[in-house]
């Protein structure tokens, strides 16, 4: 191979090679789509072409996945026939080379560093992934100072206890290898306790003292440098025992706290620190030369099982509460005020990020999903039915919540019991015992696992939003139905149609867009709420016209819901509706509670007047 042939008939070799004894690594243009890109190919005598095409179908599908802090696999390709074909691996350019060798930094900026590297960590660990050889060396830098982790060659499946390289033994580097590893052993913690001694490294200049031969086996480490504000959590990273070690959420969550607004920006650097015009070689810190220590086939095997879980930004462990933070409860309760304001301008799709969820599959925000209170993103896995992941505020007291799992700033986290088909958590805001909010991820078919690690990843985002401060606000149509009060639709003349219900008492939702009424003498209910999502039909129940309005009665087993369409609108989703949904429910027939939803459906309509739907004619 020579510099300015072509790979593929796509891939147009620059710079290179950098060789191993195994393989031979390229920096390379990618003609179609205008990129720079790294191809990686195996030797003469080290390729396989018959295990060529199940490669090509695994890069094939990893190219439609995307991880924040992990080295992307774009594509495998083949070049020429036969006994002379040879196959190649298209991996993301990394400019900015490697943390080899850098000066040492202040612990805020390692910090960053750690906050990143550990949530790639969550996302293999997920899927019973151990990277096995976290060091200064395999951690890459972009331009804008994001930090990616690389080189998956010493990569276990520890579930299994089954390499992801069949029929190799665990490599690893001594300077960064926990003691179970020295002793042949790989677990989740193995890769704590690496991320450990990094970041030692990077704050001191040098990974941590320990002893030689057995006694770095015992585990015996010596941390003789000052680390500020990162010195509790990696002494808890380097313990011995990796019972004793953060898992890496609990990392992820510590060291976003210790960075506070400190980035890994300064490690930002050009590649051509690493390719020089002419020289054709590497330094021992380019993301190139821990590439060729790489197996072809272990890098797509090893992508491909942790590319599906997203970086999960909430925490698996109790938050330790820091002396010296917060402040009375009257400041708490302040601040809490201050972040939600008026609940009705409060953008609930501001507490949700489509991107964050990426890595699970194709995402689509749906703003108008539900009522008006929440917002919801739709993630459409590979391998299963479309995913709801949305989020919600509620007016609940929080007496009604179990008890809070963690906290996390001003956010006091309450993991649900996940069941066959959702997965929930709920955020109580410190300060406000009436509101919260909750994240759920849900599907037909279930799947809880998945369903956690959607309903976490979400969690983090909202959890993140809810502690920088006052909530992003919106602006509502000033035809839409969000500027009316549910409880005040149905004056007390219409409520005596249910006996025994208070109409001075109702219990009103978040915003004032839901409103429900208990009979105290008979077993019936009232709800009323407003909603959004696709514009009603006819299915499963009976059209009618209710003060000019279009509505649908619809039973259902101990129920009947009478649905009043009050305006339609475009969206980037399509055609979508306004709605006002009255539902009773309790004992009677059929016929007997959808008698009582029409009558109060219509009293609705009344108090509701002439709408947009009512008023053009539509």
């Amino acid at each position: 191979m020579r510099l300015g042939m072509s790979v593929g008939g796509r891939y147009r070799l620059t710079k290179g090679p950098i060789r191993s004894r195994t393989s031979e690594v390229w920096l390379a243009r990618d003609e179609k789509l205008g990129r720079g890109v790294v191809l990686k190919r195996m030797l003469t005598g080290h390729d396989s072409v018959r295990g060529f095409s199940a490669l090509q179908a695994e890069a094939r599908a990893l190219a439609r996945f995307n991880h924040p802090h992990i080295v992307t696999l774009f594509d495998a390709v083949q070049a020429g026939r036969g006994r002379r074909a040879t196959s190649w691996l298209v991996m993301e350019h990394v400019s900015g080379g490697s943390l080899y060798g850098r000066p040492a930094v202040p612990p805020e900026v390692a910090a960053s560093v750690g906050a990143q590297i550990a949530g790639a960590l969550v996302a293999l660990h997920a899927q019973g992934i151990v990277h096995g050889d976290i060091k200064p060396g395999n951690v890459v830098v972009t331009g804008d100072g994001t930090v990616k982790l690389a080189d998956f060659g010493a990569a276990y499946r520890v579930d299994g206890q089954e390499t992801i390289t069949p029929n190799n033994a665990i490599s690893y580097t001594p300077d960064y290898a926990a003691p179970e590893v020295v002793r042949g052993q790989l677990v989740r913690g193995s890769d704590v306790f690496s991320l450990g001694a990094m970041l030692y490294a990077l704050v001191a200049g040098s990974p941590p003292r320990r002893g030689s031969g057995s006694l770095a086996a015992q585990g015996r480490i010596t941390i003789e440098a000052d680390l500020g504000v990162l010195d509790e959590v990696v002494r808890a990273m380097l313990s011995k025992d990796p019972a004793d070690r953060p898992v890496a959420a609990e990392v992820v969550r510590r060291m976003t706290e210790i960075a506070g607004e400190a980035t890994a920006a300064v490690l930002a650097r050009d590649t051509d620190d690493f390719w020089t015009a002419g020289e054709g070689v590497a330094g021992p810190g380019s993301v190139l030369v821990a590439a060729v220590r790489n197996h072809p086939r272990a890098t797509s095997v090893t992508v491909g099982a942790l590319v599906v879980v997203a970086v999960v930004l909430s925490v698996s462990q109790p938050a330790r509460k820091e002396p010296g933070k917060g402040g009375s409860p009257a400041a708490e309760a302040q601040k809490a005020v201050s972040v939600i304001g008026e609940p009705r301008t409060i953008d609930p799709c501001a507490l949700t990020d489509a991107a964050a969820l990426g890595g699970f599959g194709d995402t689509q925000l749906d703003p108008a999903y539900g009522g008006f209170d929440r917002c919801d993103v739709l993630v459409d896995p590979p391998d299963g039915d479309v995913v709801d992941v949305n989020v919600d505020f509620n007016r609940d007291p929080d007496t009604e919540q179990p008890s809070p799992d963690r906290a996390v700033g001003r956010v006091r986290i309450v993991e649900h019991q996940a069941e066959s088909d959702s997965c929930e958590r709920t955020l109580l805001l410190d300060g406000d015992r009436d509101i919260n909010v909750r994240v759920t991820a849900k599907r037909e078919e279930g799947g809880k696992d998945a369903l956690c690690a959607m309903a976490d990843v979400a969690t983090g985002t909202a959890v993140a939003v809810l502690n920088q401060g006052p909530l992003p606000r919106r602006t509502i149509p000033p035809q839409s139905l969000a500027h009316k009060d549910a409880c005040a639709l149905l004056p007390g003349q219409a409520l005596e149609v249910i006996p025994g219900i208070d109409a001075n008492s109702p219990e009103a939702g978040f915003g004032s867009w839901q409103c429900e009424w208990q009979s105290t003498t008979s077993k019936l209910w009232l709800d009323v709420r407003f909603d959004q999502g696709r514009p009603p039909n006819a299915e499963e129940g009976s059209a009618t016209r209710l003060n000019g309005y279009r509505a649908y009665l619809r039973p259902d087993d101990g129920e009947c819901l009478g649905q009043l369409v009050y305006r339609t609108y475009n969206n980037h989703i399509g055609r979508m509706a306004e709605t006002l949904n009255v539902r009773v429910t309790g004992s009677g027939s059929a016929d007997r509670l959808c008698g009582l939803a029409r009558r109060l459906t219509g009293s609705a309509a009344v108090s509701l007047g002439t709408g947009p739907e009512t008023g053009n004619g539509s």
